[in-house]
């Protein structure tokens, strides 16, 4: 096999990246937009000693779970996996994704069918949107796969309709020689409907179009310059200086009020990320007279949720920001039955653990760090919630509580990213 060769095939499978899979010279080969039982013409782009990828060509037959993209960037730019995909299927896909790991770890567990929203479109309460000048415009919207090049978009459909509104603002005002000091600009949305701008470049430019943009929507509430000077792919720098308003923004969750920092985490989606607590409380089966910890707590959302249910609840979060966020949420819904510490979670799990008993977990994507999973067990919890956004740290996690005494014995995913490859998990472990 060759590049430039081409190929009739028949689909096989799809991948939860939402490419479809087919065999040549007993090799793999993923097409991006192929779904399966589809007959189509493909070209093959890129091969690798292992596997390779090829690009339609022309498609000769049509799955009865295809759907006409609702966005004309979609397979141009990095972002949704499933827009020419029936909603039910690519749940079915996900579902099947994460079963097949688990499946391969040899840890017996059905996964569950994620549970979904019922549209799922306009969700999104966070953009990060990568800036270019080329040829002296303005180049703004997300990267084409594996590229810095940045794909121009008029709007994003997953994207809020608030977001969307200032993103088309910020387009029509922003000039070359503003964006070309600029890396991104991150977009911030509340169930209200406001909105918190962070310019995220090397020279604070913006205070004439932040004005601008003030004037004309009152919505908007917040306004930060993040200096970033960092030659990699890191987002947000170290410094910043607030142009309007406050550095963070008011969210709601099952009744409680959080302040979140700019840099601070967030999920994504308001109405799955209730669904997605509410069934890890549940999981957790919280009685008044148990002790709580919460590793990688974040702004404090999680611990604030449980200690409303609990004796007494510790968040552990790295990130100085979010922990003070965490301090006055807690203070700003009345619950004195919490405490936050700013330490990474492996280290205070070495230094600091205790009977506990109930431990949740809710890491960034690279999952545990190995010092807190070694740890852990030192906690001694009869459960684990484990949230996790990275099916395949958390098979690896799983496996590695497995061997610590703790067995798996439910996993309910939720699509907290609709359209999108990713997906959230929720896990129960239960020590023997």
């Amino acid at each position: 096999m060759q590049k430039n060769e081409i190929y009739t095939v028949i689909c096989e499978d799809i991948t939860s990246q939402g490419y479809g899979v087919v065999h040549l010279d007993s090799m793999a080969v993923f097409v991006f937009g192929l779904l399966p039982k589809e007959k189509a013409k493909i070209r093959i782009v890129k091969v690798l000693s292992r596997y390779a990828f090829g690009k339609i060509e022309e498609r000769y037959t049509s799955s009865c779970d295809r759907l006409e993209p609702a966005c004309p960037a979609f397979g141009k730019c990095g972002g949704c996996a499933f827009l020419h995909l029936d909603y039910l299927a690519s749940l079915k896909v996900k579902q099947n994704a994460v079963q097949t790991l688990f499946d391969r770890a040899h840890l017996p567990i059905q996964v569950e069918f994620p549970l979904s929203v019922q549209d799922p479109y306009a969700y999104r309460n966070k953009a990060q949107f990568p800036v270019q000048v080329r040829n002296g415009k303005v180049q703004m919207g997300f990267y084409r796969p594996h590229s810095h090049d940045v794909i121009d978009c008029p709007e994003c459909k997953i994207q809020s309709d608030a977001i969307n509104h200032v993103y088309q603002a910020i387009r029509q005002k922003l000039r070359p020689q503003e964006a070309s000091s600029l890396r991104h600009v991150l977009i911030r949305s509340n169930q209200k409907n406001e909105i918190q701008i962070v310019w995220i470049g090397t020279e604070n430019r913006f205070q004439t179009l932040t004005q601008d943009l003030c004037k004309a929507d009152p919505q908007i509430v917040s306004v930060v310059f993040n200096k970033n000077v960092r030659k990699d792919n890191v987002i947000l720098g170290e410094s910043y200086e607030v142009l309007y308003g406050t550095d963070y923004l008011v969210q709601e969750c099952m009744g409680l009020q959080m302040d979140v920092h700019f840099k601070s985490f967030y999920q994504v989606n308001p109405v799955m990320m209730e669904i997605l607590y509410q069934t890890a409380m549940d999981l957790a089966k919280l009685q008044d007279f148990m002790h709580v910890v919460d590793l990688y707590s974040g702004t404090g959302t999680i611990s604030c949720l449980v200690s409303q249910h609990v004796q007494s609840v510790i968040g552990v979060e790295i990130v100085e920001e979010a922990v003070q966020d965490a301090k006055r949420n807690a203070l700003r819904n009345h619950l004195h039955n919490v405490e936050f510490v700013c330490e990474d979670a492996g280290s205070y799990a070495k230094k600091h653990a205790q009977k506990t008993d109930v431990l949740f977990v809710d890491p960034p994507r690279k999952g545990l760090c190995e010092e807190a999973t070694d740890h852990i067990q030192d906690f001694d919890p009869d459960k684990i919630i484990y949230i996790s956004c990275n099916p395949n740290t958390l098979v690896r996690d799983a496996k590695r509580f497995q061997e610590a005494g703790y067995d798996c014995q439910k996993v309910q995913p939720v699509d907290m990213f609709c359209q999108t490859a990713g997906l959230e998990c929720v896990s129960l472990f239960v020590k023997r």
